[in-house]
């Protein structure tokens, strides 16, 4: 009897333990199919920079990878969670670069990002987010400045201009010596906003020599090349018009607006040019005049005309800076065929619409909810045509509608759509 209970309780051990070792294997099986489920689920995953690693100010590359990369509709970048712009493929349907510009406000704090990456198939997926990003400083040297050149606007003034491809530069110093023999020292310091400087009461019986360099906290730029007053050919005795815009009004019609430098111009004479040839005075105008409006004759929509103002007193004149327009019809085109549809898994609003107007260089898309008027939701860069909304909240009615603007004017606005998302 005892014989048996003892052997009866062996198998029946025996039975719980095999039961043990099945369930456990069979729940690391399962957790194994998960985590394996998991990544091959994964389409887009962000590889540098990394947790914790660093940017530095200015333009930085988000390196990533696609399971599936020529069937991207569109990528999107998010900063601490706000979208920052939307990226298209290129022109081949392959995966584009991802750049993401930070300026010096950054420098000493941590960002993170992600990326959502749209299936042509109409399905998306959010990346992993990097944490932590330390944003520093640029700590390369600037560039030195370039196309140093003189422009004189008397015999005893000139104005010094410069070109520059560096990032963030701080300072730039004008250095200057008088003859050849001179001894160069520093004459000017400028913000680094400034590209041009003048210099006045010269002696026209010297000869005056310059030379530029940036500074940031990384250090000096070397000196650019330098230019001197030798030879240089006077504008007269007359202060060129400055800061020449032009804008698009009406039905091919410019405005130009400039500055008026000068007290002793007897007139402004108006020249254009188009890519066919040179320029070509258009107009005379009165002393003290500001502004110009050139009303269509031989504009023709589509082309690109530049202009330049310059001011006359006798036989003396000097120009303005030169500007360049594209003459587009009095009419933009408004967005059309405004459609919403709610994604309740990812809970975003994706919004498309047609538009036929290449003149349009942004969206504006405005937004209402149930009574509420509208207002400006975000303005984005033509060319895409989408646009999806994650600023959205459950059990709610969300009214659109969008318009075109191009720099000059706005397009009226698009059907209006609305969508639920209870």
């Amino acid at each position: 009897m005892n014989k048996w209970f003892i052997k009866k309780e062996k198998i029946l051990f025996l039975i719980i333990s095999g039961l043990f070792i099945f369930t456990q294997s069979c729940a690391d099986l399962s957790s194994n199919l998960d985590q394996n489920s998991n990544q091959s689920n994964s389409k887009i995953q962000i590889s540098s920079p990394t947790n914790n690693g660093y940017f530095m100010e200015g333009n930085n590359e988000i390196v990533y990878s696609i399971a599936q990369p020529y069937s991207i509709k569109f990528l999107e970048l998010y900063v601490n969670n706000t979208f920052v712009k939307n990226i298209p493929p290129n022109s081949n349907g392959s995966a584009p670069s991802v750049n993401i510009q930070l300026d010096s406000s950054y420098i000493g704090q941590t960002i993170d990002l992600h990326l959502i990456y749209y299936d042509t198939d109409g399905t998306s997926q959010k990346s992993n987010t990097i944490t932590q990003v330390l944003v520093t400083s640029d700590t390369r040297i600037p560039f030195k400045p370039y196309s140093v050149a003189l422009l004189k606007f008397s015999d005893g003034s000139v104005n010094v201009g410069w070109k520059d491809s560096s990032r963030y530069v701080e300072k730039y110093e004008l250095w200057r010596k008088i003859n050849l023999d001179g001894e160069y020292l520093l004459y000017q310091e400028l913000t680094g906003k400034t590209n041009n400087t003048n210099d006045n009461n010269l002696d026209t019986t010297i000869i005056y020599f310059y030379k530029v360099r940036g500074f940031k906290s990384s250090g000096f730029s070397e000196f650019s090349a330098e230019v001197n007053t030798a030879g240089i050919i006077t504008s007269g005795n007359i202060f060129p018009p400055t800061n020449l815009t032009a804008n698009v009004s009406g039905v091919s019609n410019v405005i130009l607006n400039w500055n008026d430098n000068s007290d002793n111009e007897n007139y402004f004479a108006v020249q254009r040019s188009s890519a066919a040839g040179g320029f070509n005075r258009i107009a005379v105008l009165t002393k003290n005049s500001n502004t110009f409006k050139d009303s269509g004759n031989g504009l023709v929509i589509g082309s690109i005309y530049q202009y330049r103002i310059a001011a006359y007193s006798n036989e003396d004149s000097a120009f303005s800076n030169t500007v360049s327009i594209r003459i587009t019809s009095g009419i933009l085109v408004p967005p059309a065929n405004l459609i919403a549809s709610y994604n309740s898994t990812v809970r975003v609003i994706h919004l498309d619409w047609i538009s036929t107007d290449n003149n349009i260089l942004y969206f504006d898309i405005e937004r209402k909810t149930d009574s509420d008027t509208f207002t400006l939701l975000q303005r984005i860069e033509a060319g895409n045509n989408l646009y999806l909304d994650f600023s959205i909240g459950t059990s709610k009615v969300y009214t659109y509608r969008i318009r075109g603007y191009d720099l000059n004017r706005f397009s009226d606005y698009s059907n209006e759509v609305s969508i639920s998302t209870f």
